[in-house]
């Protein structure tokens, strides 16, 4: 069944994934481990829908023997509808042997997998060779005995098509972009989005939570869209994590980028806001290019926009994502476009995936592209791998 997706609050839990267990519903004798699978999805306003015919949902110790979680009869999942907030049961009271399991996977059926345009017409949407052994999660997943873990899967629909363009036979490949989660470990960050100059509210903008590594590299780990309000959450952010909201507003008008300071989320403060007005930009420019070589039927390239810039309100200037973008395959050259875009200095980041014959992911980064926007101008820039 789906159900709203309550805020996540203050709950000192470990968690599944690497982080020594959940001890929600502990039963004083201990025992097997009762497993909740749920699934969610960030928005995108690329497309309708976008439709996943689950079958099961495995997991296992070390890949070589599985075991099933649950069966799923509900048919096509519309992944678009699992948002704002809307969750999907997929298993609930699985009875799972304690102990560390290396992967989970989800087993789709070779039918079914559809995606819907904007202009109303309905696609296959194209699963990989590779994928046929399910859409793989990576663990460590802890349990413990006599616990029930709630196990969320955040599939990221905006960041998981693929659009190979090569002559007539166009076709939209999936690139599945999803984590695992305890929801019991996790915190949000809420607020509005508005314009500086009115105070109106910016609806339908992408908001990213973003994390940064030691080197200062910025990731995304959770995305949304405002709403009609300018209002936003962004949930099941993970705690002990340290995670900035950025946006880069284009709701007809083109704002300057803003991110927050960094929030720290921990079991005793998980849950934090931050509300921003933006300030339009009077002139913008375009900036596109090619990636090479050409990605082969088993990758994937995905390339960000990157923008320097102080943080609110500390003013530390760091560098974000402020935009994404799965390259376009065409029969000879590979294709990226972003804009418009407020005149200045970007980073251009790309990464290959690339889909193993036993379902896993390989992930190569190319070297990082500096580009300059002028106002009135396209401005061309190459990714190379």
């Amino acid at each position: 069944m789906r159900s709203a997706l309550a805020l996540p609050v203050a709950l000192g839990i470990a968690g599944l994934m690497g982080c020594g267990g959940s001890s929600a519903g502990t039963s004083p004798s201990g025992g097997p481990t009762a497993v909740n699978v749920t699934l969610v999805d960030g928005p995108t306003s690329a497309y309708t829908s976008i439709f996943l015919n689950i079958q099961s949902i495995e997991i296992s110790r070390d890949g070589s023997g599985w075991t099933t979680l649950g069966t799923w009869t509900g048919g096509p999942i519309d992944l678009l509808t699992l948002t704002g907030g809307i969750s999907q049961s997929l298993v609930k009271g699985a009875t799972l042997a304690p102990g560390s399991y290396g992967q989970m996977r989800l087993i789709l059926g070779a039918t079914g997998n559809t995606v819907v345009l904007r202009d109303g017409t309905t696609h296959d949407l194209t699963v990989p060779s590779g994928m046929h052994t399910g859409i793989k999660l990576t663990g460590p997943f802890v349990v413990q005995p006599g616990t029930t873990a709630d196990l969320w899967i955040d599939f990221d629909a905006a960041r998981s098509i693929q659009v190979v363009a090569a002559g007539a036979s166009g076709k939209y490949i999936l690139r599945p972009t999803c984590r695992a989660l305890e929801k019991a470990v996790t915190g949000s960050i809420s607020g509005t989005l508005t314009d500086q100059a009115d105070g109106s509210a910016l609806a339908g903008v992408p908001v990213f939570a973003e994390v940064l590594d030691g080197a200062g590299n910025p990731s995304i780990v959770r995305s949304t869209l405002t709403s009609a309000t300018g209002a936003y959450t962004l949930d099941l952010l993970p705690v002990g994590s340290t995670c900035f909201v950025v946006s880069m507003p284009v709701p007809g008008k083109v704002y300057a980028p803003k991110a927050s300071d960094g929030f720290t989320l921990t079991a005793g403060s998980p849950v934090f806001t931050f509300s921003a007005a933006f300030t339009a930009v009077p002139a913008t420019g375009t900036l596109g290019g090619t990636v090479t070589p050409l990605a082969t039927a088993g990758q994937s390239d995905t390339v960000s926009l990157l923008a320097t810039f102080p943080s609110t309100p500390g003013g530390v200037s760091r560098t974000f994502v402020v935009d994404t973008d799965l390259a376009v395959v065409g029969a000879s050259s590979e294709t990226f476009s972003f804009g418009p875009l407020q005149p200045g200095t970007y980073g251009l980041a790309g990464t290959r995936a690339t889909l193993n014959l036993d379902g896993t992911t390989t992930r190569a980064a190319a070297p990082p592209v500096s580009a300059t926007v002028a106002a009135g101008a396209a401005t061309a820039a190459v990714v190379a791998f």
